[in-house]
């Protein structure tokens, strides 16, 4: 029931509404009906928590992002021959696709919200992506560390597994 389909509302009910017997309105004006049923409160519960570690997750790679091109533009010198394009490039990816797939995320769970759907799957895949976007971006601004050698010593080695 919702609130505008409240048992005995008198003169609002179209004429081939059903008709509600008196115990219906009496547990409706007890509080035995509830609008936000244990299932929808794990739904928008679930829906934030995920829109909110997304939001974070973005957050995160931002201040990342920004440390990492400081750190190349600093170390790189005209005289060098690098450049930060690669870096700028990776952490734009990463904090710029994060960002959109957020709001787009975003909308859609309002909008399923508005519509009474569920939710929770769309803020899932919209996390979901939001990691992959991610970690598309550090690969390449790690790659793009990795192929300018950045360093005391001028080389920046990966994490590799050892070769049995």
């Amino acid at each position: 029931m919702t609130w505008s389909n409240v048992p005995g509302s008198g003169p609002q009910q179209h004429p081939g509404a059903r008709q509600h017997s008196e115990a219906e309105r009496v547990a409706w004006e007890q509080g035995a009906t509830s609008l936000f049923p244990p299932a929808k409160i794990a739904d928008r519960v679930s829906t934030v928590l995920l829109l909110a570690a997304g939001a974070v997750l973005t957050a995160i790679t931002a201040v990342a992002g920004v440390v990492a091109v400081a750190s190349t533009t600093a170390s790189c010198g005209a005289d060098d021959g690098c450049s930060p394009g690669g870096t700028v490039g990776g952490a734009a990816i990463a904090v710029g696709g994060a960002f959109v797939i957020g709001v787009v995320t975003l909308v859609f769970a309002i909008r399923a919200w508005i519509r009474r759907r569920t939710s929770w799957w769309i803020a899932g895949i919209g996390f979901v992506l939001t990691v992959a976007v991610v970690t598309w971006g550090t690969v390449l601004v790690v790659q793009a560390l990795d192929e300018q050698g950045v360093g005391p010593g001028r080389g920046f080695d990966t994490a590799q597994l050892p070769v049995p």
